[in-house]
């Protein structure tokens, strides 16, 4: 079965609770059914049994971060193709470069439009179909 053939499956990992209600609802509007985490650990237990298209993960959170759940999933066999787009405040271009060589697929900063970050995942998950 291909992308275009089920719903995508997206996971949505953000510590901070408003971000995350926002950018969950932004996707509910949009068609989309996404999960939620809020913490990089709690990303990966759900990733491991999800097994997501694509994951939008905030860069600083306590424990694990964005760049260390991109860099697992990336490392795993079962989660190696699944789409990163990070987001963060951290806006420098070493940030941003930190966050590809983690393995990150794109890298949004903070504030981020509802709009902006519905075309981002529209774009990604068009180079998956």
């Amino acid at each position: 079965m291909t992308l275009t053939e089920r719903p995508a499956r997206l996971l949505v990992v953000e510590d901070d609770d408003d971000i995350r209600a926002l950018f969950s609802a932004t996707l509910h509007r949009a068609g989309y059914q996404p999960r939620v985490a809020s913490s990089g650990q709690q990303a990966l237990d759900q990733a491991d049994e999800l097994v997501p298209d694509l994951v939008i993960s905030d860069v600083s959170m306590p424990g694990l971060s964005g760049l260390d759940v991109c860099r697992a999933l990336k490392s795993q066999p079962r989660t190696a193709a699944t789409v990163v787009l990070l987001i963060s405040a951290l806006s420098t271009e070493q940030d941003r470069e930190a966050g590809l060589q983690a393995g990150a697929d794109d890298y949004l900063t903070k504030p981020i439009r509802p709009a902006v970050l519905l075309e981002r995942v529209r774009s990604l998950l068009g180079a998956l179909a």
